[in-house]
């Protein structure tokens, strides 16, 4: 395939170059048309917008309790590349083809575009609300990951794929959690003194995740670098 150079526009009016395949496609989530781009697929770069306006977020700042592995945290701010997220086969699963549709009931990893670190989930508690923590762990360049990063994906609608403009869950199979966080925990001067993450969410694992109906844990597509949905 040609090679492109696509420009990614941020609403804070910066650019970016980023050169992908020709087959790829730089869009806001809503400022597209083509159904060629209504799914998210393999080798999708996005970011996952919380109902609270937050977007799930990493950067290389380690948790000071629980598993002290990379923090993971909803943060608002919608320009940041620290909440990138790339769409990857699961653990212990072949690379999936670029541009393959992700099936509902399907199990995926996200790797943090900035750190590669995968998107993780275990037993220690979370550090505001003592639910299961939600951690950066190993590192995609490495193929360092294990069980704990994959996450299977359960979708609000009903056309069997991951559409980018709904609404999904990500359940946790190791523990039984799901992804999730709440606009009232939050990181503070009372809870984390002088941290630097202070006003970003908690994201956590709810557990027994299955069995709760909660708004709280749906994410849905933001901006990102999408790739048309791939033939067979």
């Amino acid at each position: 395939l040609a090679t492109k150079t696509f420009i990614l526009e941020m609403r804070s009016r910066r650019v970016v170059l980023i050169t992908v395949a020709a087959i790829a496609a730089v869009v806001r989530a809503d400022e597209y048309d083509d159904d060629d781009f209504s799914l998210v697929t393999c080798g999708s770069t996005l970011k996952l917008k919380h109902k609270s306006g937050y977007h799930l977020h990493s950067h290389d700042i380690n948790w000071g309790s629980g598993s002290g592995q990379q923090s993971i945290t909803a943060m608002k701010s919608s320009d940041d590349t620290n909440s990138l997220w790339t769409v990857a086969s699961p653990h212990g699963q072949p690379i999936c083809p670029q541009g393959t549709p992700i099936k509902c009931g399907s199990t995926v990893r996200l790797i943090h575009h900035n750190t590669k670190k995968f998107l993780h989930s275990h037993r220690h508690a979370s550090p505001v609300s003592h639910r299961f923590e939600i951690s950066g762990y190993g590192n995609s360049n490495e193929n360092h990951s294990d069980t704990g990063d994959n996450w299977k994906i359960e979708c609000e609608s009903h056309s069997g794929y991951w559409q980018r403009d709904s609404k999904v869950k990500f359940l946790h199979p190791d523990t039984g959690g799901c992804l999730h966080a709440q606009k009232d925990i939050a990181f503070t001067n009372q809870n984390c003194r002088g941290c630097p993450i202070i006003g970003q969410l908690e994201v956590c694992g709810l557990q027994n995740c299955q069995y709760v109906k909660s708004a709280d844990s749906l994410w849905k597509a933001g901006d990102g670098i999408f790739f048309s949905k791939r033939e067979t």
